[in-house]
């Protein structure tokens, strides 16, 4: 598990870092390469540029709510990935420091309907 937290946000951080967010970050949009256990994301339909920290940050908000709502005990996995991801980000404490921000709102918004 350690291994994929660390190649799943040093991806995702480098995607990041290229000012590109993917719009639709989920297990079933990740596949690991057979011959080098490469991780590869898929499907960018969703995908756009940007360089705002709060994009970074739903994009990430995306990706923990379909790691615990397809996989419940995912939680170290997720805190693993954001760990990796803070290494590699140009920008990981200020996206990181919006996730926190982008949660409160989210659970505000399921609260209300």
């Amino acid at each position: 598990m350690d291994e994929a937290a660390r190649k799943i946000g040093g991806t995702i951080a480098r995607l990041h870092n290229a000012g590109i967010c993917h719009g639709d970050l989920t297990t079933s949009n990740m596949m690991f390469r057979d011959d080098s256990a490469d991780l590869v994301l898929i499907d960018f339909g969703l995908a756009f540029m940007s360089s705002s920290a709060e994009d970074k940050a739903v994009d990430l908000y995306v990706l923990e709510r379909a790691l615990l709502a397809t996989h419940p005990n995912s939680k170290a996995l997720f805190d693993g990935i954001m760990e990796n991801y803070a290494r590699t980000s140009t920008k990981g404490e200020e996206i990181l420091a919006r996730l926190v921000k982008v949660r409160a709102r989210g659970r505000k918004k399921s609260m209300a309907g």
